[in-house]
């Protein structure tokens, strides 16, 4: 037997996609997707949950106004509301011609969202859960600006002013970013006492979490050999009361939550955890001096620190906070030791001797031949395979991916006769096989 529904449910939802940008003019280059939903849900007992004797239309009828029958279906129906709000990669896409700069609107893009969820029922009188994201970012990069000051100076070629005719500085940064995403969440809960509804001091149950977190990123090459990468981020909240926040109900315990956050805010938060990490390597230019161009030489310095609050005992004590850093150094040379045989005239003879001697003795491997063929039903047909030799291996395989059993003769060593006969259509492949010394077994 199939259980039935003792309610009525009843739901309703809506959602919408917009880009704002396309509502301004194309010029105002605007990015802005917005995301928008609500939705309803309406549960309502066939039995009054007051008296489960009593059908609720005959409970609904035994009150004489309107009023009084919209407080009973305040009391029995549960409700559940969902309302979601979002703007996300709000963007000019405007730069600068020629050079970017730090201050153009392309380089900001904000983003912000915002749910909730409403419920209310016989034993809940209300129920919210809300949070809110907002969510700013800046990117600038400028792009490379490497200045030369010896390359128009030093007018000679010689090789061995290279190292200095390269020399350049950026004395610019390649990448700037900056990250900051605030979170907060909200919960409240106030239900109802069934034996005594008029009863309203039932405590109000509730959380609440504010979140700040930050992020850096800078990436520079001082010099041409010379890079430099370095990220930190920070974990903070927004020091808050522990006491709820609800305007209506406590507008006091409001006010102080309000200068409470305002502070917190402008102090960055109170820091829960730090992460740094820096490197910086450098490709020594060794191989740009002639003497030492068989060189290649590189060294890296690397770093990391981190940082998490300790635990605080309930009359705010703190009982330490936890640090860890770690620290590497790492070099690198590489010697090419051809290059340097290659300075001494008889070994780069040497050397030029036996490379053109491997080359003239290196053969080229042999391929194979393959084409796609369709039989004759009253004659054969040569196949100039170019293989150059009379041991071959031939393979026939139908459309279908099967293999056909093919008779041939071999006319010389660079063509087959096939001998099957029809009207077949086959891919074919002629391939030489391989002499009793170039298989593994025999080597």
């Amino acid at each position: 037997m199939s259980q039935r529904r003792n309610d009525d449910l009843s739901q309703f939802s809506v959602t919408t996609n917009l880009e704002l940008g396309k509502l301004v003019p194309e010029k105002v280059k605007l990015t802005a997707p917005v995301y928008y939903s609500y939705s309803k849900e309406v549960v309502t007992p066939r039995y009054n949950p007051l008296d489960t004797d009593m059908p609720m239309a005959d409970a609904l009828a035994s009150f004489p106004t309107s009023a009084q029958r919209d407080s009973l279906r305040d009391l029995t129906n549960r409700v559940v509301v969902n309302k979601n709000f979002s703007v996300s990669g709000l963007r000019f896409n405007r730069t600068t011609k020629g050079s970017p700069m730090p201050y153009d609107l392309g380089n900001f893009t904000l983003g912000f969202a915002q749910s909730t969820r409403h419920t209310a029922g016989t034993t809940t009188a209300w129920e919210r859960d809300m949070n809110w994201k907002l969510n700013f970012a800046y990117t600038y990069s400028p792009g490379r600006h490497s200045f030369e000051p010896l390359r128009n100076i030093l007018k000679s070629k010689s090789p061995w002013l290279r190292i200095f005719k390269d020399f350049g500085i950026n004395y610019l940064p390649q990448s700037i970013a900056f990250n900051s995403d605030i979170s907060r969440h909200y919960y409240e809960l106030q239900e109802r006492d069934m034996e005594n509804l008029e009863n309203k001091t039932l405590p109000l149950t509730f959380s609440s979490d504010f979140l700040w977190n930050r992020s850096f990123q800078l990436r520079w090459d001082p010099t041409k050999n010379i890079h430099f990468n370095f990220a930190s981020g920070t974990n903070a909240e927004i020091e808050q009361p522990n006491a709820p926040v609800n305007e209506a109900l406590y507008p006091d315990r409001y006010t102080a939550w309000k200068d409470s956050i305002t502070r917190s805010i402008l102090e960055l938060g109170r820091p829960l955890a730090y992460q740094q990490n820096a490197e910086l390597s450098w490709n020594i230019p060794l191989n740009k001096i002639p003497a030492l161009d068989w060189i290649t030489a590189d060294a890296k310095y690397g770093s990391t620190y981190n940082w998490t609050r300790g635990i605080e005992t309930t009359t705010g004590q703190s009982l330490g906070n936890n640090i860890a850093n770690r620290r590497d150094i790492t070099a690198n040379g590489r010697f090419n030791m051809e290059n340097l045989y290659n300075k001494v005239p008889f070994l780069k003879r040497v050397n030029r001797k036996f490379s053109q001697s491997n080359t003239r003795n290196t053969k080229p491997e042999k391929k194979f031949y393959e084409k796609e063929i369709v039989l004759r039903a009253d004659t054969t047909f040569i196949v100039p395979h170019n293989q150059g030799s009379k041991k071959l291996r031939v393979v026939a395989i139908r459309k279908d991916g099967s293999r056909y059993a093919i008779k041939y003769k071999v006319l010389d060593i660079n063509r087959i006769e096939v001998l099957s006969r029809g009207a077949d259509s086959l891919k074919i492949t002629v391939a030489a096989r391989k002499r009793m010394e170039e298989q593994t077994w025999y080597k």
